[in-house]
């Protein structure tokens, strides 16, 4: 038995080595392929090089001789990649995007903090009653928050509703008999709905959306937020009582 154990070994042992010779062989042999290509690139490279160079020297060539030189490089293109041609028109692609872009800054020059202090000046006006619902309306939602949103909607306890609802409704009756108007009866995901809306009509904050993370506009007054966003190139947009003023390039 111990004889056949030795002699597997062996032979796994020969097996083994043979697999290894065979790889490293076919590696050698990749690489000296990998070489030869890129030589033979390189080389097709150099020529082309060579030929534009040649071109730019010799303007003044018979067009029966500049005939025969786009003949060859329009034969070297189709059997090989054309590196200088790519180059070329990877240049040109930028320079236009650069002249695009630069276009685009000379025409839309805009002076945002310019544009915040009159918007501040026009179009923000404090509003103690409507400041006031908005408090209303934040209390409730962080009241049905505290609770959680699916223990309500889960309970089985109809006593724990009507608490809630009256708890809601004494917080501002006024605001939740709004509710009321367009809802026969309650359903705490609407209400959500419908305090979210609410809040957003007379919410006092000002967003401010910035397309640069290092620009910030809470300096100009407490009630401004500014928030960055990846789809604005250049300018800003502000949200106020759920009104859009967009002075943006996006």
């Amino acid at each position: 038995m111990s004889y056949t154990i030795i002699i597997v070994i062996v032979i796994l042992l020969l097996m083994t080595m043979i697999i290894f010779f065979l790889l490293k062989k076919e590696i050698k042999d990749i690489n000296n392929n990998s070489r030869i290509y890129f030589a033979r690139k390189a080389q097709e490279y150099t020529d082309q090089i060579k030929r534009k160079e040649k071109e730019e020297i010799n303007e003044n060539d018979s067009s029966e001789e500049k005939e025969k030189n786009e003949k060859e490089d329009k034969e070297i293109e189709n059997n090989s990649s054309s590196i200088v041609y790519l180059e070329k028109k990877a240049n040109y692609e930028i320079d236009g995007l650069l002249m695009m872009m630069k276009q685009i800054d000379n025409k839309f020059n805009i002076d945002c903090e310019e544009i915040i202090k009159l918007f501040l000046r026009d179009y923000v006006k404090q509003d103690n009653e409507q400041l006031d619902k908005y408090n209303s309306l934040k209390e409730m939602k962080d009241y049905i928050d505290k609770i959680g949103i699916l223990n309500i909607i889960t309970s089985e306890d109809d006593q724990l509703i009507n608490k809630i609802i009256r708890d809601l409704s004494l917080i501002n009756e006024d605001v939740f008999n709004e509710y009321y108007l367009v809802q026969e009866d309650f359903q705490i995901e609407e209400f959500c709905n419908f305090l979210e809306y609410e809040m957003g009509k007379c919410d006092p904050t000002i967003y401010i959306y910035v397309g640069d993370k290092d620009v910030n506009y809470d300096k100009f007054d407490k009630r401004i937020k500014t928030i960055y966003s990846k789809d604005i190139y250049k300018g800003l947009k502000i949200i106020y009582l759920n009104k859009l003023y967009d002075f943006s390039l996006s």
